[in-house]
């Protein structure tokens, strides 16, 4: 009796292991199958994405270069005080930049809306005016602290021929809009960072003006269209980066940040449906094999009592 018993345990056991294995292999199958499938997908929306979004900032930029531009050559053609001051208040400038601006080759600065500076402001010893003089065209600038504002600005600069540098402050606000737009349904966020590493725009301020060195100091993400992972506070993260062509003196790029868990939460689901399934499995085979070894051991349990 205890032999038959022992012998029925091994059936029991035999068989919820073939069930298991089964489950396994299959689950195995399909993980790797849609993670495949979900990999594919990620990669097509982020690059999509990222193109759309780089492609929005880049023309968002151009417009506003080419009115800066415009400005630069009324001004190389006619610098005189009076029609500086209709010419830099005109509602499309006024409307578009937080100031537009020109820094004489004197030294002098004539800006709208008017706005007092410190006292001994020279515009020639100001980036801005240094680089568009360099460059001999029209240049871009990274984010910085405006002397009037102490706000974060990024500044359009062209030069004017022998009048100076025509420049245009422009807000980081509608940039933070563009940027903010996308939050790939709560999975993760964009932000703009420069050929060097340095944020320039981020939906968390603390990260701006930070190098990706400083924020992933552990697998620092290198800028390309590639995919790379990275933690960040204990999640790890999915980054791509998109460039934003068309622009004047820099390369940025907009980077594309997804919580890799959240990405893949579809695959964890179905992990927990496939466990789930196989021990329901697993206790229904051995329900039915008990009920099928009871049924065939009765024989032998009237026999062994007739002897």
């Amino acid at each position: 009796m205890t032999n038959n018993l022992k012998f029925s345990h091994k059936i029991l056991l035999a068989a919820s292991l073939v069930v298991i294995a089964a489950f396994s292999l299959f689950t195995l199958y399909n993980d790797y199958l849609q993670r495949k499938a979900i990999r594919a997908d990620l990669e097509s929306y982020l690059h999509e994405m990222g193109n759309l979004t780089s492609s929005n900032i880049s023309n968002w930029f151009s417009g506003r270069i080419l009115l800066v531009e415009n400005v630069a050559q009324s001004v190389a053609s006619d610098s005189s005080s009076e029609f500086l001051s209709n010419l830099l208040e005109q509602k499309a400038l006024a409307s578009t930049f937080e100031f537009t601006y020109l820094g004489s080759a004197d030294g002098s600065f004539t800006m709208r809306p008017d706005e007092d500076m410190p006292d001994d402001y020279d515009p020639r010893q100001r980036p801005w005016y240094k680089d568009a003089v360099a460059a001999g065209t029209t240049t871009l600038t990274e984010p910085y602290v405006d002397a009037a504002t102490s706000e974060l600005i990024i500044t359009i600069a062209t030069p004017a021929k022998a009048a100076g540098v025509v420049g245009g402050d422009l807000s980081l606000n509608t940039l933070v809009d563009i940027i903010n737009s996308l939050d790939f349904a709560g999975m993760g966020y964009a932000f703009l960072v420069s050929a060097d590493g340095k944020v320039l725009v981020h939906p968390d301020k603390s990260m701006v003006m930070k190098n990706l060195s400083d924020i992933y100091p552990k697998n620092t993400p290198r800028i390309s269209s590639d995919f790379s992972e990275a933690e960040l506070n204990g999640n790890t993260r999915i980054l791509t980066f998109a460039p934003v062509n068309g622009l004047p003196s820099v390369k940025w790029h907009v980077g594309l940040s997804i919580d890799k868990g959240k990405a893949y939460q579809m695959l964890s689901e179905f992990r927990a449906s496939a466990i789930i399934a196989t021990a329901i499995a697993v206790v229904l085979i051995i329900f039915l094999l008990s009920m099928l070894i009871s049924v065939l051991m009765q024989p032998l349990n009237v026999m062994g009592k007739a002897m």
